[in-house]
């Protein structure tokens, strides 16, 4: 399957956010509540060699957050495997939490994740991503994401997680966690620091254009998510994002492994 979705939140000159593009069709469901950006998945992906294409603007001035209600599971791939290129583009004064379910990445697994955020001058974005490397008793898959963060459009950061690499669940990698989260904060409030943060379970950099990255381990995916907010708060509220109850049910199970 190739399938490319294209949203936009702006405000109405009469005041609201509203929200125009691919909000109903194949392979989601988008639902705007006024705040909140809800993916619902609307068919089994990404599978064999799906090829998806995620495109969100927030326009100037608007304040949002998405979410989904499940957890995402990569199926059994063919050919070069799956790709999921998801695009965040936030304007001026607006801000964006990206804050989906994990990803739950199978045994039989081959997929590739790139992010690339493009944040205005004067814009906030928080992102996460929280992948749980295999299910109860298997491996994951061969699984690789990037994250691309251009600020004010000049790159900043280039950064990735790729099973390929030798010894990449070893001391020097993983160390046999069976999840590992991301989040990416730009804060036109705040910032950098100059030195990073380091402790055995995870690492906060501050790359010299701006914004902050923080990586850690952990044994399940609702660990990760509360390690990620302890090395990295979110500026703007500092509350913990929980998991769907539909996603806590499917990565217990990857918890066990």
């Amino acid at each position: 399957m190739r399938a490319e979705v294209a949203i936009e939140l702006h405000r109405t000159a009469a005041g609201p956010v509203v929200a125009r593009g691919d909000l109903a069709g194949t392979p989601y469901w988008c639902r705007w509540d006024g705040t909140t950006l809800w993916i619902v998945g609307s068919a089994a992906t990404p599978v064999g060699d799906d090829d998806i294409r995620f495109d969100l603007r927030v326009g100037e001035g608007v304040h949002a957050a998405v979410r989904s209600v499940a957890a995402t599971v990569v199926y059994a791939a063919r050919g070069d495997g799956t790709k999921l290129t998801t695009r965040l583009h936030v304007a001026a004064g607006a801000s964006l939490r990206w804050q989906p379910d994990p990803v739950i990445v199978t045994a039989r697994a081959r997929h590739r994740s790139l992010l690339v955020a493009e944040v205005a001058a004067g814009a906030t974005l928080i992102s996460d991503e929280v992948v749980a490397l295999g299910r109860s008793g298997e491996e994951a898959g061969p699984f690789t994401s990037t994250t691309d963060l251009r600020c004010d459009g000049v790159p900043v950061s280039l950064t990735s997680f790729d099973t390929a690499v030798p010894a990449w669940d070893g001391p020097a990698g993983t160390a046999g966690a069976k999840a590992v989260g991301t989040r990416l904060v730009v804060d036109p409030d705040h910032g950098p620091e100059a030195a990073p943060r380091v402790d055995p379970t995870g690492v906060v950099l501050h790359p010299e254009g701006g914004g902050a990255i923080a990586t850690v381990l952990g044994g399940d995916p609702a660990t990760v998510r509360a390690r990620l907010e302890d090395l990295l708060p979110d500026p703007g509220t500092g509350t913990r994002v929980a998991l769907s109850p539909a996603a806590e049910a499917a990565t217990l199970v990857a918890a066990r492994g």
